[in-house]
């Protein structure tokens, strides 16, 4: 999970925002290789954050295991090779937007076979590259050996903020969520040496040639007008009534702290509990003993979302932009009542890590409820229709599929003014994969026909639930079992 920064003052943003290792490895996670690799991103972001912060650094491949893969302390990586066959997808990914979309950047990133640490080497021959990464290869005599990342230019700036990371429920990068927007790259400035002097005629005919070669090449490369306009059109209802041009857009990140106070104290804590001046007190006193309260205070005090969570806000801040849409990334613990009165809204996350959505919860058919026996949520389908289960628990498949569920839902904002989308999964994966259906333009035929009934317009409540196999902490596929519309009670 990462941690979000304590104010939004320009002093606690990340350093690197002007590192071109860093703008890099942005442009690379944003790369199509790399858009339903949320592993592979992961990985990468986590090597190349530590390399960034200690060039002298080694990663262990336990590391990668147990703070990015979430695997326990126990990981033995003799019996699970889980780092080296994502380590092979994620050389095979670099090689892949390296010979494509980054065919024309000037430094790679390469990770020689046998290690996990990241190198940053100047773009020359293919044959120069390859030869300087075999010799790297040859030259490792354990699995773990220390390399030192290779500076991209005198002009990078070297001042760094510590970034923790911790086990994949507590996965943190200090100041990420700030850092997730698109950073252009330190602008070169050029100096002119003095010329020899041009008759004045000549400099005129090289203008006129100029501005003429101007003029014929915007016209062959210009877009129609009815062409440029549908570039950024929405796609689908829920694209239309959440992402308007003239209203704010508001992209709520979950509150792990509060998911792991949760967990550990086996409780479920209400809006109001959480918005109230005496969280997280009011949790603390059901700590078993001294110990435990003084770790879960600890815990409170931070500023956390996971990586995941942050992964989806940066697919809707970057829609956003394509529709023209002005977006705003918030912190659940940061909102307020009054604010879901005006604008748009998206809530990534259940109750559990966003407690704003059960503002919303009495209006959908598909209700996330606790098994007081066992401490594990369920869906309830308040009606359900034929075909249809009334509960849905995740489960462990026999064959290693895991299945989880999502309901994916658009209802008005608490003035009816704007809509609130809701991306209310039971874990992590499922709000992926109802991410990947809403912002990649997967919403099938038939599933569209189904969501966008010309004649609700706008008075219909839509719901979309889902059911996710996720192999390895990353959905796989999804299935739609049900969707739901209803008219918005004026």
């Amino acid at each position: 999970m990462a941690t979000l920064p304590k104010s939004e003052t320009t002093a606690t943003k990340f350093s690197f925002e002007q590192d071109e290792r860093w703008l890099l490895v942005q442009r690379i996670v944003r790369s199509k290789p790399f858009v339903r690799a949320s592993q592979l991103r992961e990985i990468l972001i986590y090597v190349t954050h530590q390399v960034l912060l200690n060039e002298g650094i080694a990663i262990p491949e336990h590391e990668i295991a147990c703070k990015v893969l979430g695997r326990r302390e126990g990981f033995n990586p003799n019996d699970d090779n889980i780092v080296r066959v994502q380590a092979g997808h994620l050389r095979k990914k670099l090689d892949q937007y390296f010979a494509t979309e980054g065919c024309d950047e000037s430094y790679v990133l390469v990770i020689p076979k046998g290690t996990y640490v990241p190198r940053f080497l100047p773009k020359q021959k293919k044959d120069l590259r390859d030869d300087a990464v075999c010799k790297t290869e040859q030259a490792l005599t354990e699995p773990h050996s220390t390399f030192v990342t290779e500076s991209l230019s005198s002009r990078v700036n070297q001042k760094r903020t510590p970034i923790l990371f911790y086990t994949r429920s507590q996965r943190d990068i200090e100041s990420f969520a700030s850092d997730l927007s698109e950073k252009p790259l330190a602008v070169s400035s050029w100096t002119l040496g003095s010329q020899p002097s041009v008759q004045w005629y000549r400099l005129l005919m090289a203008f006129a040639l100029g501005i003429g070669a101007v003029i014929c090449f915007s016209r062959l490369t210009s877009t129609s007008p009815s062409l440029a306009a549908t570039k950024a059109l929405p796609r689908n209802i829920i694209e239309q009534r959440i992402f308007v041009a003239r209203s704010p857009l508001s992209i709520v990140t979950t509150d792990s702290s509060l998911v792991l106070l949760q967990n550990t104290l086996h409780t479920d804590i209400s809006i109001s509990d959480y918005i109230s001046g005496q969280y997280p007190l009011n949790l603390l006193q059901y700590a078993s003993n001294a110990e435990l309260r003084v770790a879960l205070e600890n815990a409170a005090n931070g500023r956390y979302t996971s990586l995941g969570d942050l992964t989806i806000a940066w697919r809707c801040e970057e829609l956003a932009q394509q529709l023209g849409t002005l977006s705003t990334l918030r912190y659940a613990r940061y909102m307020s009542v009054r604010d879901f009165e005006k604008g748009n809204f998206i809530l990534i996350g259940s109750r559990r890590g966003n407690p704003w959505t059960s503002l919303f919860e009495p209006q959908l058919n598909f209700a996330l409820e606790e098994d007081k026996q066992t401490h594990l949520f369920h869906f309830v389908n308040k009606n359900p229709q034929s075909g249809e289960q009334k509960t849905y628990s995740n489960q462990q498949e026999p064959h290693g599929d895991y299945l989880s569920y999502v309901d994916i839902a658009l209802v008005p904002n608490l003035t009816k003014t704007g809509y609130v989308l809701l991306l209310n999964g039971s874990v992590m994966d499922s709000n992926e994969a109802a991410a990947q259906l809403v912002f990649d333009g997967d919403l099938s035929v038939p599933l569209l026909r189904r969501v966008n009934n010309q004649d609700a317009g706008k008075s219909q409540a839509i719901e979309i639930f889902l059911r996710v196999h996720s192999l390895q902490g990353a959905p796989s596929k999804f299935d739609v079992i049900a969707t739901r519309s209803a008219p918005i009670n004026s």
